[in-house]
């Protein structure tokens, strides 16, 4: 019997889960006044529409009517019980709705913290029925509760005001409708009303600025009770958006008298509903101490406190007309100086300040002008002000501070006088890649901070204390050379504010060749030009990336002169040709990099020629230059005094404002194939992200973007390139926006406008008419010269693969690598791009196919800008660059896995970005007692016609293992690391990681051989600190002090050098009276400097000898 009564139980249960609620259809809805109904979910279907919600699924329906008129509030938000996705919709209760009535509101999720809860107000009418359709979000189930509400405001009507007195009254503008009138501003479309009576004289202040509720945007308007309730104009006071920070409030101040009854008018701007907090608080003091010029309070340089409430106006408001109120301070300067004076700390509640300064020595003013004026200066600051005044030591000045249009409050008035540098000296000798600062200090101050690159990454600090008139001196090291480099002297203190003081300084690498010459000659009035001549002699196989002309031609009006320069290959330069009268002639130095051309021109100082100086980058500089000058008009004659030539072998960082951008290619594509090597082409898209538009100018020009592309694969324990094409030569652009900056289309296709984009389509970009090697590239400059070119005589024919993408089956074949991702990459090199870090981009591939066949490639996802080595998974990337950068860098990648035996592998990979000096070695520390086995060396197969694919030889010695390829001097037989390749290495190693230094070794020949980095390693020999050859005190800057910390050390037992190594110039392996000897004729005579690394750059000795080298000199990284 209880098997059977158990049986009937369990049968009895899902008949009993199965049953729907009573209201389940709209027809049988339950009827509900306001108030709280349970409601259930549970097994509901769907009777009503769901045009109103496309997620209805399921509901139960309530029929509600409402008791009153206003505004009904439906709401699930009290969540109590299991249903967690509710749905609301209302309708007119004259019928159940049928599909497509529209309802009267809907709601999904709009509770807030509740979750996925909902509700909405509905305007209802007393004894009006509406029904409430309940849903379930996607059919979701559950139980809880709708809560029903009604409100409406009882002081709509003026007749109905709530009578308040000072403090925080709250108000409702739901449902409320216009009663009184709008002549004050015809924004008031709706309102409610206060009554109030003033308990003071005083200035009441009614403001909604605390912005309580949901009221966003209101207006107050005060009215004279006494009259009773107004139907139209005037009014006392109006505002509209008066609370400053507190978005779109209002704020009034109204004078009142004690018993006096005022009725207040509270809106919605254009019927904006609401509700929120009227605060009113009443002013009942005396007028502020110096609220008359006449009682100005005295001050000085400091922070003094000020108080706007109960002020009346006492100056004149003739330097800004929206003061209505003031206070006054009489400020002495104690120096000469700029003196800022301003409110902008805004510490206490005025929030919209004036400031106007008079000159003090006239008495009070009662009309303009005035020193100075300010209102809504502080930028960040909301709408406070600040003024900077010139000013006198011992002269008086009378400071008006006043509120905006009347506003009151307190604040604070701060007054100094910030310690300034009087005068910058700057000057940078050639290749020492540092500039020598002196910096002259109006006030004392604690110390001296010197800066220069980007984000300040350049800096020295001098340390005082320092008195007024002092002279600061620093050695400034900096990272960028041949440009033009700002830097800024910052007095510190923790007395008075200071101020910055910058300068522009020309820091360039080495002159290699120069040439002057003083020919004194006349130049004829409107006659024929004259020409004036430099031999430059050197070896032969020199290159010019920079140059410099100096020219002094004494004459009357520099406008009426022509200047150009010829090279001697025959290429000529205009250097000058200024159309408007200028008096003067010219004394200067043209440099591409220099300041803009201008007037005047007989100055001195670095300035840009008009023409491009970068015609002549690339070429040989052997041979005769010519300078021509000529008058074009008469009236006057001149004289070419002097003119000078230095010639430099570092390229110049592009002035342009020309960004290369990487956008998003959708196509690669297989284009052909020679035995088991298949080829490709793929799409590019090169977008201008600069300021200027993009040269795209074709061959023989190099001003135009230069295409390669890569494949590489991710395998499981390493990432690998397996392929690289030749260089595609752009030669014309379109102007579409394919990256979404906003496209500014230049007038013609020889240029890329301001955030346009042009795409290359991948069969096009796999023609090999338009190809070259990359070693005819200079990656660092972008430099490409087509004369003697191999692209020039390389007419064809070519066969299916050369100089394409180019890959084989192998390499590409999925079922022979299992897990891996394949990677293509698009890198473009362009001579005008100021940022070499946005020029390239990858993304994962698809690939599918068959060894001999056609390969497909699905390039469906989207492109990262950076180097491949971020998509190898637990690899740490850093970054190896010459310091100060005279070339590009190279992206080591490095990644250490326990082999679970007791050993680890450890594996490198190094990409070269754009380090045209390429690399010919890398060597990782390993100490002498770890066992290192397997060591691997991988390279892609490279087409080229300058370099072998021999593989890098590899040693392990006492102190690592070290990669070579053959030196520089072998030419073709070497294969370094060239720009837009990746190499690897690798070993096991019987020791867990630490941090050791790489050393990645430049294949050309270098003034910075060496480029280190932090990477994992297994434990290491600490290595040797690099040092400066000659900076005997390691103080970063080469001069008479290290000769006398020398001496002192050999004759006086004065300090020993912490780098004796440094000490040691003439590289003879012992510290004596010579080395002093060769700093001094260095420094003084002109003789040779310190023997390698020298003085400029950094390094090791690189001589065996019994010295030793403690710490690094400054500078060196």
């Amino acid at each position: 019997m209880k098997r059977c009564l158990l049986s009937i139980v369990l049968l009895c249960i899902p008949l009993v889960a199965s049953a729907q609620a009573v209201n389940d259809d709209c027809s049988a809805a339950t009827e509900v006044g306001e108030g709280s109904h349970p409601y259930d979910l549970t097994s509901s279907t769907l009777d009503g529409p769901d045009d109103c919600d496309g997620n209805m699924l399921n509901d139960v329906w309530f029929s509600y009517t409402a008791s009153a008129g206003g505004i009904a509030t439906i709401s699930t938000c009290a969540q109590t019980g299991s249903d967690t996705d509710g749905i609301l919709i209302v309708y007119d209760g004259s019928a159940c709705p049928a599909a497509g009535d529209p309802c009267l509101a809907s709601s999904d999720d709009d509770c807030g913290a509740s979750n996925f809860m909902s509700t909405v107000d509905v305007p209802v009418t007393a004894g009006s029925n509406y029904l409430v359709q309940l849903g379930g979000w996607n059919g979701s189930e559950g139980d809880g509760t709708v809560d029903i509400s009604l409100f409406n405001p009882s002081n709509d009507d003026c007749s109905a005001a709530t009578e308040v007195g000072e403090g925080s009254h709250p108000y409702v503008l739901t449902t409320s409708t216009l009663d009184g009138p709008a002549d004050c501003d015809d924004n008031i479309l709706n309102d409610v009303w206060f009554s109030y009576t003033a308990s003071g004289d005083g200035i009441v202040t009614i403001d909604t600025c605390s912005q309580t509720g949901s009221n966003t945007d209101s207006i107050i308007a005060v009215y004279d009770g006494s009259a009773g309730c107004p139907t139209s104009g005037p009014c006392l006071a109006v505002s509209d958006d008066a609370c400053g920070d507190s978005q779109f409030m209002s704020s009034v101040d109204v004078p009142v008298t004690a018993g006096s009854n005022y009725l207040i008018q509270v809106a919605g701007w254009n019927g904006s509903e609401g509700d929120g907090t009227v605060d009113i608080y009443l002013n009942t003091g005396a007028t502020p101490s110096n609220d008359d010029c006449s009682e100005a309070t005295e001050v000085g340089e400091g922070s003094y406190s000020y108080d706007l409430t109960a002020s009346t106006l006492d100056g004149p408001a003739d330097c800004d007309g929206n003061i209505l109120n003031d206070v006054w301070f009489s400020f002495t300067s104690s120096v000469d100086g700029i003196a800022n004076i301003n409110t902008c700390s805004q510490t206490g509640t005025d929030s919209d300040s004036i400031i106007v300064v008079y000159d003090g020595s006239n008495g009070c003013p009662t009309s303009g002008p005035c020193l100075a004026s300010s209102d809504d200066a502080c930028g960040t600051s909301q709408f406070m002000s600040t003024v900077d005044v010139p000013v006198t030591q011992g002269s008086n000045y009378l400071i008006q501070v006043a509120g905006w249009n009347g506003s009151e409050g307190d604040g604070t008035l701060d007054i100094y006088i910030p310690i300034e540098i009087v005068s910058l000296t700057l000057s940078s000798v050639p290749g020492s890649a540092v500039v020598d600062c002196e910096a002259e200090l109006s006030e004392p101050c604690d110390s001296v901070l010197f800066t220069a690159g980007a984000g300040n990454s350049n800096q020295v600090t001098v340390n005082g204390p320092f008195v007024g008139g002092d002279i600061v001196y620093a050695a400034l090291p900096v990272s960028s050379i041949q440009t033009m480099v700002e830097v800024c002297a910052t007095p510190q203190s923790a007395g008075p504010p200071f101020v910055s003081t910058c300068g522009e300084i020309a820091v360039t690498g080495p002159v290699i060749l120069e040439g002057c010459s003083t020919p004194l000659v006349g130049i004829p009035d409107a006659g024929e030009p004259i020409e004036s001549f430099i031999n430059i002699s050197g070896d032969p196989s020199a290159i010019l990336w920079d140059l410099q002309i100096d020219a002094l031609i004494n004459h009357p009006d520099a406008s009426q002169l022509i200047v150009e320069i010829s090279s001697p290959d025959g290429i000529t330069v205009a250097l000058h040709n200024q159309p408007a009268r200028v008096n003067g002639g010219i004394d200067l130095t043209w440099w591409q990099n220099g300041p803009p051309n201008q007037p005047p021109y007989d100055v001195g100082g670095l300035m840009q020629p008009l023409e491009d100086l970068s015609a002549f980058t690339g070429s040989n500089p052997i041979g005769t230059w010519t300078l021509s000058v000529s008058d074009e008009e008469t009236g006057w004659y001149g004289t070419l005094e002097e003119w000078c030539l230095r010639i430099y072998d570092t390229a110049p960082v592009p002035d342009t404002g020309q960004d290369v951008i990487m956008g998003d290619p959708t196509n690669l594509v297989m284009v052909g194939r020679e035995g088991s090597k298949a080829s490709f082409g793929c799409e590019s898209v090169i977008c201008n992200g600069g300021t200027e538009p993009l040269d795209w100018y074709a061959n023989p020009d190099p001003r135009h973007p230069m295409m390669t592309f890569n494949m590489f694969r991710l395998d499981p324990d390493r990432l690998i390139q397996i392929g690289g094409s030749w260089t595609k030569h752009g030669w014309a652009s379109a102007q579409a926006d394919a990256c979404g900056f906003g496209c500014t289309p230049h007038p013609t296709s020889t240029a890329t406008g301001v955030g346009c984009s042009d795409t290359y389509g991948a069969a096009g970009n796999a023609s090999q008419g338009n190809m070259g090697p990359r070693s005819d590239i200079d990656p660092w400059t972008g430099g490409f010269i087509w004369d003697g070119s191999f692209m020039q005589s390389d007419s064809g024919p070519w066969d299916q693969v050369e100089e394409r993408l180019s890959i084989e089956d192998a390499d590409l074949d999925p079922s022979q690598h299992p897990g891996s991702t394949w990677i293509s990459e698009t890198y473009v090199i362009h001579p005008g791009d100021l940022d070499h870090t946005s020029n390239f981009a990858w993304e994962p591939v698809g690939v599918s196919g068959t060894p001999g066949g056609n390969w497909s490639i699905d390039m469906s996802a989207v492109s990262q800008l950076g180097t491949v080595q971020a998509a190898w998974p637990g690899a740490s990337i850093a970054v190896l660059q010459p310091y100060p950068a005279i070339d590009g860098r190279c992206y080591l990648a490095h990644k250490v896995t326990d082999n679970g035996d007791g050993t680890w592998h450890y594996e490198y990979s190094i990409y070269n970005l754009d380090l045209s000096g390429n690399a010919g070695s890398l060597t990782i520390p390993v100490a002498s007692d770890v066992t290192v086995t397997n060591i691997n060396f991988h390279a892609p197969e490279i087409h080229s016609v300058a370099y072998s694919n021999d593989a890098w030889s590899s040693v392990r010695d006492g102190e690592g293992v070290t990669w070579t390829t053959l030196d520089h001097s072998f030419g073709g037989a070497s294969n370094p690391l060239r720009w837009g390749w990746l190499y690897n290495f690798g070993f096991d190693a019987d020791a867990a990681p630490e941090t050791g230094t790489a050393i990645l070794g430049v294949h050309s020949p270098s003034s910075m051989p060496f480029l280190q980095a932090q990477v994992a390693t297994p434990p290491t020999a600490p290595p040797d600190p690099l040092f400066r050859r000659g900076l005997c005190n390691l103080d970063g800057a080469f001069d008479i002090a290290d000769v006398i910390f020398l001496l002192s050390y050999l004759f006086s037992a004065g300090d020993a050098p912490l780098c004796a190594d440094a000490c040691d110039s003439n590289d003879d392996g012992g510290l004596d009276i010579g080395d002093g000897i060769t700093m001094l004729g260095s420094l003084f005579s002109g003789d040779a400097p310190p023997a390698p690394p020298g003085p400029s750059n950094c390094g090791v000795d690189p001589t065996e000898d019994t010295l030793d080298c403690d710490e690094q000199s400054f500078g060196c990284p």
